[in-house]
């Protein structure tokens, strides 16, 4: 589809047949340099029917309405809105893009190759797959594919950042800064590589250098994720508290579930007063990390994952409101189920309502619901670090440790983190939490 995307309404553009990889990218650009269009957008996300009821069926409507909400950088709700619409190119193209935002380049790689196959030469997502090829460890697959892209794409932005992006995941930082930098030259203010360095002048030290880069990036919309996480935890540093909070705001704006986002918030705007009980908000941000834990994380059986998704139970908050008159009514859960759900909660200190709808209480302090009982699994402690998600500041002290597995990091004690540099009990929570996922946790001494 041709469209002069500066004079034709949005809501027509939503509303064609067909909508092509570049008219879906370049839409994003023109509406994030318009407060006027972004505005509209919204709008319209918000009401669909008129613009949804123009397509020929439910399906494509709303695959149309999961694309606005990825062009207007909402991308949580995007991949909610496609993921149980019927395979399309556009929805296999709108939610591998989604995923890749999202930080699961594994699952965006097969909705890529699909999107592909439905127009082999479409550079839009060509880079695209290459990107989810880098991210998702298929470094043999993605160097082949840059040197086939190296002609076409020479002047392409994505092209170098993502030549760049292998090089430093191959471990060339010189290379990699030298793909990052060409990047931008070719798109002055290219989001994506601005990260990059700005992540690696922090890997280095260079806090004033990676501020000013990362306060680039604060500027851009939509707004980049990791890069105000980690803008966040330098002001947090240097007790700007304000400007960190303001910061988190910013990721949450985009990524309301983002949990870490809204610990980090919690932790700075206690901290913009002097007088707080810190060992109580310290419990409580414990009890809501538990709370907020998706169910989906926590392995269970067959027959109590399909009760938990009958009643729409997401996170072991829903699932400590559900009493157990209610979960005994639901067909073939009996007594066995019933146990294996009060087992979960209670390996987290927690319980379930009571008939009279009371409210759950810690059966333990969290302080024991946070150590997971047992020896950690063979799998779990062979798995790399490098497999989750961390902050900038927490990546720093592991290259600085020469801490590559969860083993190594199992080695190392709270008390011993706690002594380098710019690491405080925020870093040390994250560090918890990921932890507590795999069921295990770091000595405390």
């Amino acid at each position: 589809m041709s469209v002069a995307l500066d004079t034709a309404d949005i809501a027509e553009i939503l509303a064609a047949e067909e909508l092509s990889s570049e008219t879906i990218v370049e839409l994003r650009r023109s509406v994030h340099c318009s407060i006027e269009k972004r505005a509209r957008l919204e709008q319209i996300a918000a009401d669909f029917g008129p613009v949804a009821g123009k397509f020929s069926s439910e399906n494509k409507a709303q695959v149309r309405r999961g694309v606005a909400l990825w062009i207007l950088g909402r991308v949580e709700e995007a991949a909610k809105a496609l993921e149980p619409a019927r395979s399309s190119r556009e929805r296999a193209l709108a939610l591998g893009l989604s995923y890749l935002e999202l930080d699961h380049a594994a699952t965006a790689l097969p909705l890529l190759k699909e999107a592909l196959e439905s127009d082999a030469e479409d550079g839009h997502v060509k880079l695209a797959l290459l990107e989810a090829r880098i991210k998702s460890g298929a470094v043999e697959e993605a160097a082949k594919m840059v040197s086939q892209l190296a002609k076409k794409f020479d002047g392409s932005a994505d092209y170098h950042y993502l030549r760049g992006l292998l090089s430093d995941v191959q471990g060339f930082r010189a290379e990699a800064l030298e793909g990052y930098e060409k990047a931008l030259e070719v798109e002055p203010g290219y989001a994506k590589a601005l990260f990059r360095m700005a992540h690696t002048m922090d890997l280095r030290g260079d806090d004033a250098r990676a501020l000013e880069l990362y306060e680039q990036l604060r500027k851009l919309r939509p707004c980049h994720l990791h890069a105000m996480i980690n803008l966040g935890t330098i002001y947090e540093d240097r007790g700007d508290y304000d400007r960190a909070a303001d910061c988190y705001r910013a990721v949450l704006e985009y990524y309301p579930n983002h949990a870490r986002a809204r610990l980090y918030l919690k932790d700075a705007v206690a901290s913009q007063s002097m007088f707080y009980d810190e060992d109580a908000i310290r419990r409580e941000q414990k009890l809501m990390q538990v709370l907020g834990q998706p169910v989906a994380e926590i392995s269970c059986s067959p027959r109590v994952r399909a009760a938990l998704q009958r009643l729409n139970v997401t996170t072991l908050g829903d699932l400590a409101q559900k009493s157990e008159e209610e979960m005994l009514t639901l067909p073939n859960f009996g007594r066995t189920s019933l146990r294996e759900v009060k087992e979960i909660l209670a390996a987290r200190g927690l319980n379930m309502v009571t008939a009279e709808g009371g409210a759950p209480a810690p059966e333990a302090s969290m302080e024991t619901a946070a150590a997971p009982a047992g020896s950690p699994s063979d799998d779990a402690v062979r798995r790399n670090l490098s497999d989750f998600e961390w902050s900038g500041r927490i990546k720093k002290l592991f290259e600085k440790l020469g801490v590559v597995t969860i083993g190594d990091l199992l080695k190392v004690s709270e008390t011993d983190l706690l002594k380098n540099k710019n690491l405080g009990m925020t870093s040390i929570r994250e560090i918890r939490k990921k932890l507590g996922q795999l069921g295990v946790a770091m000595r405390e001494e």
